[in-house]
């Protein structure tokens, strides 16, 4: 008896070990089989930081705010103001020179985390992207041939070709005026305006800033003429998904408006303060 109610024991033993066994095994397969804990996503602005760098879209032909000079060296009001804010962020930027008909699909498409090339805020691209806040009030105009008369106010743009550039505030302002037999769209302004110097348009519609620009170059060319067709402030375009960004960078120019740098700038460039308060 003794020894079969040993036996019967060790039995028992063996079976709640095995069972035991079996029991471990299945939690060890099921804690397998779960996925691993998802890590946060770093937003775009953590990105910046730890590479340390900030990549800028720009059209890299828009006087006075982003172009070559003689020796092909990137100049200008953004450059300058590009170059300090990255500072205050405390990283470095890095200047991504891009066709301005295409910049904010290329923007969306993260060739770049921001555009800083004097973009003007309009409700159309509100749609797409967000903007910073404004840094430079702005407005567009009326150049013409120096000498040419019959241009005073937005409506004497009836029955002409009018130049711009695609993609530009200006190719929406006189989308929105009505009788204009041709808008001739240019993918950069240099080009229109060698086609007004040559007498292939009559006038080229832009920003007052360019325009102010190239007078300064060509005086006995070029003249602003009439009234302003539109009021519009330049501001920093992001991707809407970049709030984190937007904030910052709002922060950092506001900064730079309080203590009087982007007015330094603006002399610099302009000889007049131009920025938005």
């Amino acid at each position: 008896m003794k020894k079969r109610g040993l036996w019967f024991l060790v039995l028992v033993l063996t079976l709640a070990l095995v069972t035991m066994g079996c029991g471990g095994g299945e939690k060890e397969k099921q804690a397998a089989n779960q996925e691993p804990a998802k890590q946060t996503e770093k937003n775009t602005l953590d990105q910046i930081k730890e590479k340390g760098v900030i990549v800028a879209g720009l059209d890299d032909t828009f006087a006075p705010m982003g172009y070559r000079d003689e020796s092909n060296k990137l100049v200008g009001f953004d450059i300058d103001m590009g170059e300090e804010m990255a500072k205050r962020l405390g990283v470095k930027i890095q200047w991504q020179p891009t066709q301005w008909d295409g910049i904010i699909m290329a923007l969306d498409s993260k060739r770049f985390d921001i555009i800083l090339s004097g973009m003007t805020v309009t409700e159309e691209r509100k749609k797409s992207i967000n903007f910073s806040v404004p840094y430079v009030g702005d407005g567009q105009i009326m150049v013409v041939k120096k000498g040419t008369t019959g241009f005073n106010t937005a409506a004497d743009l009836k029955g002409k070709v009018v130049g711009t550039q695609a993609g530009s505030s200006g190719e929406e302002a006189v989308k929105k005026v009505e009788g204009i037999k041709e808008v001739k769209l240019y993918k950069t302004y240099p080009e229109a305006f060698t086609d007004l110097q040559i007498g292939r348009i009559p006038v080229v519609v832009c920003d007052r800033i360019t325009a102010s620009h190239y007078i300064s170059k060509r005086a006995d060319t070029y003249e602003i003429v009439g009234e302003k067709i539109t009021d519009e402030p330049l501001a920093i375009g992001l991707r809407k998904s970049d709030p984190e960004l937007k904030e910052a960078i709002d922060n950092v120019l506001n900064e730079m408006k309080k203590d009087g740098t982007l007015t330094k700038i603006s002399m610099k460039w302009f000889n007049r303060d131009i920025t938005v308060k």
